[in-house]
């Protein structure tokens, strides 16, 4: 399949750029090889519906990560680091965007679907701007870790506003 233009930023992407999905993993393994995977082929069940299920599942995804990463800063091994800084980095934008009801759209002009989102951590765009300019520094790590826990606690309220509405 080739990457969308939508998708094609650095980071990511190289424009053009085409996958091949040889085994479908359960979700949401498949976000470890290819970012965006669920919102770039839009295959049911959304986890952008269902955020119950998927924000924590990529929460898990980010916890594996994590650990990755502190051994990489403590060792200061910066080029171990970037990658999975940007899966890190891919896994918050979906997290973000799917607690938004929405799925990630428009990762080349990620800045104005941030600003867009009505439910996200204080300062997000900031935050996430010094990530995308320094992805592979410690103190983006940080930054990285502070939304991810930021993002969840506004998940987990998210679902308890479902649940109250759904009543």
């Amino acid at each position: 399949m080739q990457v969308p233009n939508e998708f094609a930023h650095p980071l990511f992407f190289r424009g053009g750029e085409v996958f091949e999905v040889k085994n479908e993993l359960a979700f949401p393994q498949m976000m470890k090889n290819v970012p965006f995977y669920y919102d770039m082929t839009e295959r049911e069940p959304f986890p952008w519906e269902h955020i119950e299920q998927s924000i924590p599942a990529v929460q898990q995804l980010w916890n594996e990560e994590k650990a990755i990463l502190e051994h990489c800063f403590a060792k200061r091994d910066r080029r171990a680091a970037r990658q999975p800084m940007i899966r890190g980095l891919s896994y918050l934008l979906s997290c973000l965007f799917w607690l938004n009801g929405k799925r990630v759209s428009n990762v080349r002009h990620w800045q104005e679907e941030i600003r867009a989102l009505p439910v996200k951590p204080v300062n997000c765009l900031e935050r996430l701007q010094f990530i995308f300019d320094r992805c592979d520094v410690y103190h983006s790590f940080i930054q990285l870790c502070e939304l991810f826990g930021e993002t969840e606690k506004l998940a987990y309220k998210q679902i308890a506003i479902n649940k109250r509405m759904a009543r």
